[in-house]
């Protein structure tokens, strides 16, 4: 086991499809003591047996009420957000498939910025207030 450091930057929630078998090996780990390991939503409903008894009860996306939207409907987190990066990413495979090293990892991190700033306008457009979060306990003003 590592010594847990304060002062880490540690998220607060973890999606992963396999957070069944994530939880289940990091549970006695205290870096992970308040680390909420939910389930995408999606593979919960669809893929995730009813019979796992430790996925239902660690696992479960509703039994983190801080996920769920201020309604109590809805989510406040789109889980599914890394399965449709993929898909975005899978767009450009063909492109990058002949690329060297440097030149790949120079064209993903351009496409990325640009589709981030893409998704700010759009967000704020919308009258939504997207944001970014501090790494340190720091208040966040919107």
């Amino acid at each position: 086991m590592h010594p847990v450091q304060e002062d880490a930057v540690r998220p607060h929630h973890i999606f992963f499809d396999n957070n069944c078998t994530l939880a289940s090996m990091v549970k006695n780990d205290p870096f992970f003591e308040n680390i909420g390991l939910s389930v995408n939503v999606f593979h919960f409903k669809c893929k995730h047996s009813i019979t796992d008894t430790f996925c239902q009860e660690n696992c479960n996306p509703t039994a983190f009420l801080e996920l769920s939207g201020d309604d109590g409907k809805g989510w406040r987190f789109n889980s599914s957000v890394a399965e449709q990066t993929n898909g975005w990413f899978g767009g450009y495979h063909s492109i990058c498939r002949e690329m060297i090293v440097h030149k790949y990892n120079f064209f993903l991190d351009e496409l990325i910025l640009r589709r981030n700033c893409r998704t700010l306008e759009k967000l704020e457009s919308e009258g939504q207030k997207p944001r970014t979060w501090p790494r340190s306990n720091e208040v966040v003003h919107s």
